[in-house]
């Protein structure tokens, strides 16, 4: 817990008086799960209470100040905001690995930056993979080098592979680095049926016989690394630990760390949720007291996250479950009003994401209960039993059986308490794939925009990535939100100024958009704004993974660079 504290403290420092300070630290799926905005009722004391937060906190201070530092005298005396001339450029391709294989990166890549204001060629990037490992074909795959110049990668093209191990199943969800990056926690997705998954803490410094290797020029795994499961536990070990779980299945719910109190929480498919202590150590053990693993429903459990000693969870049966873990034991979960039909995939909820803000979980589903059509709910952060969402929006009064993904929010209302929802969505009619904007300031309020991802012939629903937001210091249009497109004609990773406007029948077109073979449902990571990341031109690097198809496209982990 000092290590954390010390670290936060840290983010307050002016950056032109932090040059010695060390402000490194983790980015996984969980980042995008925990909000805390400026100027909310909470008077910005959440702020600095998770290292997610305050991170987001201080990555958005950086790119205010680059944009301020970018006005001349001139532009500030008139009132005035200069025009960025790279508003409008595409991303274009670092780099790219095939995996080897067809199973589909459906995980958010994970990094550990050694300082999250400016980049270091010792930065990692993990990437998870939905397939059976080989010895061409690995499913866990860590990236270093990763920038122009560094080591072997005069061009960008050519990062290092830090390793590639083949795990004997696929890994289905998002891999998550320790605080201090020397510890990955993976879930192998093994299923019930041939002993239950196993959460995997791989000490990523000890993986260094035979790691792995790829050739850029064939586009092949020439080697891949098997992880040794015996010793567990030694300074030499390849695993800090290695957890087994016997007649359960997960191939959903990413492990959620706490760094404070070095728990991991995850969900299964039969809705309950377990908790795992001292995972900074060897003696990491389930924890099977007071009631855990604890039943939040029946039915499979969204990633949980952690927050205020309370872990929440959405379910395929369209609820919000939350287990207080300062309250009566043996620990129950508490239900929320059923939001999702749950009768289908699109009838359950979305990943959860907390506005610790103003004490509010937002959730959305693809199939409302009783009345079909998508929606987004608001929920108090201390629900009771069946309690209803305290604002809720319509999205369309059509139902969809695709899985419903998680939102982001933009500046305005990270910086300010008062913003916007974005959201994936459709029209009206239910035709084609949509970039919902609503306003937002603790309450869903209205839709105030609509964009079209880009797509190409007819339009069609399909399945896209969760939403990422990212702050630029541009002059102008700074606020960009990110979306990628699953399948069909929609195979893109499309860019949009936040602010769109665009009507229903009317809607915005994409800024910009880079097109993927086969298009993209993982989530999506970007680096710290910065003109130095990938060369003169590169602002920001964005990381994600492809979708694969059987016995024709391999998938493949992907940087692009892009300028603001």
């Amino acid at each position: 817990m000092c290590a954390v504290v010390t670290a936060l403290a840290a983010l307050w420092i002016v950056p032109g008086e932090a040059q010695n300070r060390r402000r490194g630290g983790p980015s996984d799926w969980s980042h995008a799960r925990i909000m805390a905005a400026r100027f909310g009722p909470d008077g910005d004391r959440n702020i600095e209470l998770n290292w997610r937060s305050a991170r987001k906190q201080m990555q958005l201070r950086w790119a205010q100040q680059s944009r301020d530092h970018h006005q001349d005298w001139l532009d500030l005396l008139l009132s005035r905001r200069r025009k960025s001339p790279a508003d409008t450029q595409p991303p274009h391709l670092d780099w790219n690995l095939r995996t080897g294989g067809y199973g589909n990166v459906v995980g958010t890549p994970a990094k550990y930056n050694f300082d999250i204001s400016t980049f270091s060629c010792s930065d990692v990037i993990y990437f998870t993979v939905d397939q059976v490992g080989s010895a061409s074909a690995p499913n866990v795959i860590a990236i270093t080098n990763a920038y122009a110049g560094c080591t072997g990668n005069a061009t960008g093209a050519t990062p290092t592979v830090k390793f590639g191990i083949a795990l004997p199943y696929g890994t289905a969800t998002s891999a998550v680095p320790s605080f201090d990056g020397t510890v990955l926690y993976v879930m192998q997705s093994r299923p019930s049926a041939n002993g239950g998954p196993i959460l995997h803490a791989i000490n990523v410094n000890n993986i260094t016989t035979n790691p792995g290797a790829y050739n850029f020029t064939t586009n092949v795994w020439t080697q891949t690394h098997t992880l040794s499961a015996s010793p567990i536990g030694t300074a030499a070990s390849e695993q800090l630990f290695q957890l087994t779980y016997a007649g359960i299945t997960n191939n959903v719910a990413s492990p959620y760390l706490d760094y404070e109190t070095n728990q991991i929480f995850f969900g299964d498919s039969a809705g309950r949720i377990h908790r795992v202590t001292g995972v900074n150590t060897a003696a990491a053990a389930k924890y099977t007291s007071n009631g855990f693993p604890v039943a939040c429903g029946t039915a499979q459990l969204q990633s949980p996250v952690y927050w205020g000693n309370q872990v929440f969870a959405t379910s395929a049966d369209g609820r919000v479950y939350r287990v207080n873990l300062a309250g009566a034991t043996p620990y129950a979960s508490i239900r929320s009003y059923q939001g999702g039909a749950g009768t289908s995939v699109g009838g359950g909820l979305s990943a959860p994401v907390l506005d610790v803000t103003n004490d509010k979980l937002v959730t959305s589903t693809n199939d409302v209960n009783g009345i079909g059509g998508r929606a987004y709910g608001a929920f108090n952060l201390a629900f009771a039993v069946d309690e209803l969402p305290t604002s809720w929006l319509s999205t369309g009064p059509t139902s969809t059986t695709i899985a419903p993904v998680s939102p982001a929010f933009d500046d305005a209302f990270w910086s300010t308490n008062s913003g916007s929802l974005y959201g994936a969505g459709t029209n009206t009619l239910g035709t084609n794939t949509y970039l919902v904007r609503i306003s937002y300031d603790g309450e869903l309020g209205s839709i105030t925009g609509r964009a079209a991802l880009a797509h190409t012939g007819g339009t069609a629903v399909v399945s896209t990535s969760p939403v990422t937001e990212f702050l630029t210091g541009a002059a102008s249009n700074p606020d960009f939100l990110f979306i990628g497109g699953g399948s069909g004609n929609y195979r893109y990773v499309n860019r949009i100024s936040a602010g769109f406007t665009g009507s229903d029948l009317a809607p915005s077109a994409m800024a910009g958009s880079f097109a993927p073979a086969q298009g993209v449902v993982s989530g999506i990571i970007i680096d710290t704004n910065l003109a130095a990341m990938t060369g003169s031109t590169a602002k920001a690097n964005i990381y994600f993974g492809t979708v694969g198809v059987a016995s024709t496209t391999m998938s493949t982990i992907v940087q692009l660079a892009q300028a603001f």
